[in-house]
C-alpha cells in the first residue's frame, strides 16, 4: 500500500466527476470471506468502455470491517489485464479528429494524449462516442 490513501471527500468528488456520469457496471467475478475481511475480485465496465468496445478493467479489493459491521476500510487493487482502453479509444480520437476536433479538444488533451475527465467531459464522451459509432459502424 503507498500513502494512507484518499479521503471519503475526494472519493465522492472523484464519483461524481467521472464515474457516476459514465454508469459504472462492476460485475463480481469471485469472493472470499476471511474474518473481518472481504476480498472480492471485479471487472468494471461503464458507458465510455462499453462504447470504445474496452473489456473492462479487473481489479480486487480488500475490504475490512469493524466491530460495529461498517465498513472501515477498502484497498482497490487493480489486475494487469495486458488490455490498454487507449488502444479501443484511437479510432475514435482519429475520428473524432477529423470530423469533431473542437468537441475532441473539450474532452481529450492531445498533446498528453490523455482524457479530461469532468463531468461535462464525461457526458460529451458518451455523445461523441454514440456519434462516432453511429457514422462508421
Amino acid at each position: 500500500r503507498k500513502g494512507d490513501g484518499g479521503s471519503k471527500e475526494k472519493s465522492l468528488e472523484s464519483y461524481d466527476n467521472w464515474d457516476g456520469p459514465l454508469h459504472p457496471d462492476i460485475k463480481i467475478l469471485d469472493h472470499k470471506v476471511d474474518g473481518d475481511a472481504w476480498t472480492i475480485t471485479i471487472i468494471e465496465l461503464n458507458d465510455f468502455a462499453k462504447l470504445i468496445g474496452f473489456p473492462g478493467w479487473k481489479a480486487t479489493e480488500i475490504i475490512t470491517f469493524d466491530d460495529a459491521d461498517q465498513i472501515r476500510e477498502v484497498i482497490y487493487i487493480p489486475i494487469e489485464s495486458g488490455k490498454d482502453y487507449k488502444e479501443y479509444l484511437k479510432p475514435a480520437v482519429d475520428w473524432l479528429h477529423t470530423n469533431r476536433p473542437d468537441d475532441l479538444k473539450e474532452v481529450y488533451d492531445l498533446d498528453k494524449k490523455r482524457l479530461i475527465q469532468t463531468n461535462a467531459s464525461a457526458k460529451k464522451w458518451v455523445e461523441l462516442l454514440n456519434e462516432w459509432r453511429e457514422k462508421t459502424k
